[in-house]
This record gives C-alpha cells, structure tokens and sequence, in this order.
C-alpha cells in the first residue's frame, strides 16, 4: 500500500467553491475534496447541494444509500463516515448493521430494503435489472424514481472520487455532530 494521496485543497480554495457559508469544522473532508476538482468545483458542489437538498428522499433513506453505496464499492472514508451519519440521521444501529453486512439487506425497513437493492445493482452493475426498477415505480412512482436513480449515481461518482484521491478521514469529533457533508 502506498501512502500517496491528492492534497487537500486550502480553506481559501474550499471557500471559493461553497461560497461564504464554509465551515472547515464542520464541513467533511469528502466534501471539501470537490474543492480542488478546479472549474468542476463550482458545478459539483451545487449538485452535492441538490443531492441532499432533494425532497425524493428523506435523510434515513439518503443515508441508506450513502452507506449501501460506500459498502459495496469499498470506499474506506465513506464507510466510515457514513455509518456514523447514518446513526445522526435516525437509522437504527440494525438497520446500519444490515446495510454493512455481506449479502442482501434482509430484515428491516422494506423502502431501505429496496434502496439497499437498488444501490447494490447500480454499484455492481452500472445498470438497474428490471425488477428493481418496476419496484421503485410501483413504490414510489416514475418521477422520484429517477431522481432517486440520480442520487444513487451521484453516491457512486462521489465514493470513487473519494476513494481515488484518498480522502483523509474525518475526526471522530467531527462526525459526531455531522448530519450530511457541510
């Protein structure tokens, strides 16, 4: 293993990016490493906003898939932060138990069971069988299903991202009082 990484952009830097309403302390690593992506910074950062901002899903099932995701791709600083997010934001520790363990999501919430399946399908393979995607329209419609498709992407780009540029973990003091990226 080598201890490479991409450094951490400078809180100026990270500034320009998210605007006046920065917060070094409280805004994660993960997403302050879009900071450094250059003329990408500015567009990433307003769909990371959209991402959590989008009614599609409420925080125990964006973390759902938050945590799904980063399992499945093996994202070390997702993981991470996500399980404790997760816990922040109202999953229960069986539920984030049953999203970090190896095999389907059995057991617990059927709408964070399909997500589960959902996240898993796209991580794995790129794509979402057909059985899943009827699932979600008949549960949830054709409109949320796409934007919760959206989501879902996003989490993929943002773990590969992370996990590429070996984002530092964040402090346990940090996360401990974190409910999303910023």
């Amino acid at each position: 293993m080598t201890d490479i990484c991409l450094p951490m952009p400078a809180a100026e830097e990270a500034r320009a990016a998210f605007g006046n309403d920065f917060d070094p302390d409280g805004t994660l690593n993960g997403a302050i490493a879009l900071a450094a992506a250059g003329d990408l910074a500015g567009p990433a950062v307003a769909l990371m906003r959209a991402v959590f901002a989008c009614p599609a899903a409420d925080a125990r099932l964006r973390e759902a898939m938050i945590v799904r995701t980063a399992v499945r791709l093996n994202c070390i600083y997702a993981v991470r932060a996500s399980t404790r997010i997760a816990l922040n934001s109202g999953l229960s520790k069986a539920e984030v138990e049953a999203l970090t363990a190896d095999g389907p999501v059995t057991g617990i919430d059927p709408d964070i069971v399909l997500i589960a399946c959902m996240a898993d399908d796209i991580a794995d393979r790129a794509n979402l069988g057909e059985d899943l995607l009827e699932a979600s329209i008949e549960r949830w419609g054709a409109d949320k299903t796409r934007k919760l498709i959206l989501m879902l992407s996003w989490f993929n780009l943002v773990n590969r991202y992370e996990s590429a540029c070996r984002v530092p973990s964040d402090s346990d003091e940090k996360l401990a009082r974190s409910s999303g990226p910023t």
